[in-house]
């Protein structure tokens, strides 16, 4: 099997150009939220920050079977994707946004202030694409700034790097906010 995985924190686009991606590409799409909760692998919830937290265990045996009975090519998209079995993974593509264009993303989504924080924060680390190139290696996962992009234009890119076997693309918020003078914007103390 030949996953394509599409991570990135929340308001980075995952979840549209998913589905977008999916229907260009005439292949099935698998939510790890929807998967876990499907699957029974929420094992509790997280009050303040107003989500259920993952049973990982349960979500790796879920994956495991799932991509061993999927012979043909899936799309994977979630906060999770890093407990993918790194053999059915053929290319991560982990989706950016501008910290501040992120920032107006998740306020419109009406998280808390914290929440907002938090998964600005993460952005700014770049936590996700740490985590994938951790589990999948730097030749198999590529970047997008979706700042400016709608999701069309995001799954189009997609295509077309696949279609190259485009070489790794980096995204540093950190140095770019901090060459801007801005970094202690974004980051809690």
């Amino acid at each position: 099997m030949a996953a394509i995985l599409i991570g990135g924190t929340p308001g980075s686009g995952k979840t549209m150009v998913s589905k977008v991606l999916g229907s260009r590409l005439s292949v099935d799409v698998v939510a790890l939220g929807d998967l876990a909760d499907e699957s029974g692998c929420i094992s509790a919830q997280d009050k303040i920050r107003d989500t259920g937290i993952i049973d990982e265990d349960c979500l790796v045996d879920t994956l495991v079977k799932l991509v061993g009975t999927k012979g043909k090519r899936l799309i994977i998209e979630g906060h999770y994707i890093d407990l993918v079995p790194s053999s059915a993974v053929q290319w991560v593509f982990i989706l950016r946004t501008h910290p501040e264009t992120l920032r107006g993303r998740l306020a419109e989504r009406n998280y808390n202030d914290e929440k907002v924080r938090e998964n600005v924060e993460a952005e700014v680390l770049g936590v996700c694409q740490l985590d994938a190139l951790d589990s999948f290696g730097e030749d198999r996962v590529l970047e997008i700034d979706t700042s400016e992009m709608a999701p069309a234009d995001v799954a189009a890119k997609i295509e077309q790097l696949i279609s190259e076997e485009a070489a790794p693309i980096r995204i540093d918020w950190m140095t770019t906010l901090e060459k801007e003078g801005r970094l202690d914007e974004f980051l809690n103390e």
